[in-house]
């Protein structure tokens, strides 16, 4: 069961997202922010081009939650896949849901 005081945050602070999760998509809010690293490129050459690398951090609802096998995040018209997710669990409930993505490529998107 969600906490209160994150249940309010979530409702008045977060940020309306779309989880697509194989044939079905939920509609929720969460936080979705950029991760920074010092001194890391947010993005890097490759054969075929500048590829990015920007990371974004995802806390969001524990009754929403994530799979880094196929599950892909919608804010505000972009797409984002989701590298890595796990529950974070306080006393014996899950609090929220703690996840890694990073931006959907041209061919993800076309496929989506």
């Amino acid at each position: 069961m969600m906490d209160a005081a994150w249940a309010t945050l979530l409702a008045k602070y977060g940020q309306r997202v779309v989880l697509h999760q194989g044939d079905s998509t939920v509609d929720t809010r969460a936080f979705l922010q950029p991760i920074r690293e010092k001194g890391q490129a947010q993005s890097l050459p490759s054969p075929l081009g500048w590829q990015r690398e920007d990371r974004f951090l995802y806390l969001g609802d524990p009754n929403c939650p994530l799979s880094d096998h196929g599950d892909w995040v919608e804010f505000e018209g972009t797409g984002y896949t989701v590298i890595s997710a796990h529950p974070v669990h306080v006393g014996n409930s899950v609090s929220h849901i703690w996840a890694v993505l990073r931006p959907r490529d041209t061919g993800e998107e076309a496929g989506a």
